[in-house]
């Protein structure tokens, strides 16, 4: 059964997304979770909502569930992202556009409690690694304006609204939940954000992972 919502603020390591819903441009290249993918992580996202009571959590719908690869221009920074890619665009397409047209695959074997939400995790993609590196060498960020993400590859199921109202033994039923999804990537997408984390999504350019 879950805790009551308390009126003490949150443990220290899960906080309330402060950035939900605000206005804020971001470039990034993810891979949308496919129908089949959104039908599990959907069951996912119900098994760690019923730990704790309705409204703890904030959810995207489905067809926002995502891999974020890289992102190009990361939404917390206050800086003007768009003129930041009207100046490396061309730079970034070009490398995009090299992408070897192979899909990617990954099993996400665990859930975790992260600081700011719960993530679906997949062991480190070297492969993943290796273009991350290469887009931030050729289209470096503004000085302390990046965030390494995750080593793990992750896709971000839910985000706390409520911490306070977590259960004090939340993580390790999180961790406890079984947790397997086959997911391969066969398209990867170029989204000029809107609206964080991905609500207001444009597409600039898409990628094929297969031969044609």
């Amino acid at each position: 059964m879950s805790s009551p919502i308390s009126t003490d603020p949150g443990p220290a390591e899960f906080i309330r997304d402060p950035h939900w819903e605000t206005a804020q441009v971001s470039y990034t290249l993810q891979a949308a979770a496919p129908e089949d993918v959104q039908h599990q992580l959907e069951a996912l996202r119900d098994a760690v909502s019923a730990i704790a009571p309705p409204g703890t959590f904030w959810r995207v719908p489905p067809a926002r569930l995502h891999v974020s690869l890289h992102v190009i221009g990361q939404p917390r920074y206050a800086y003007d992202k768009d003129a930041y890619w009207a100046e490396i665009g061309a730079t970034a397409l070009a490398e995009l556009a090299a992408i070897e047209p192979q899909p990617f695959h990954w099993r996400f074997d665990r859930l975790i409690a992260a600081s700011l939400g719960v993530i679906a995790a997949a062991p480190p993609d070297p492969r993943l690694l290796t273009l991350r590196q290469r887009l931030l060498d050729k289209v470096p960020p503004p000085p302390g304006c990046y965030d390494p993400p995750y080593p793990l590859v992750h896709c971000t199921l839910l985000r706390y609204a409520m911490p306070q109202a977590l259960p004090g033994d939340f993580a390790a039923r999180v961790a406890a939940l079984p947790c397997g999804v086959e997911w391969t990537a066969r398209r990867l997408d170029l989204l000029r954000n809107a609206r964080y984390p991905s609500l207001e999504p444009q597409i600039l350019r898409s990628y094929r992972l297969e031969q044609a």
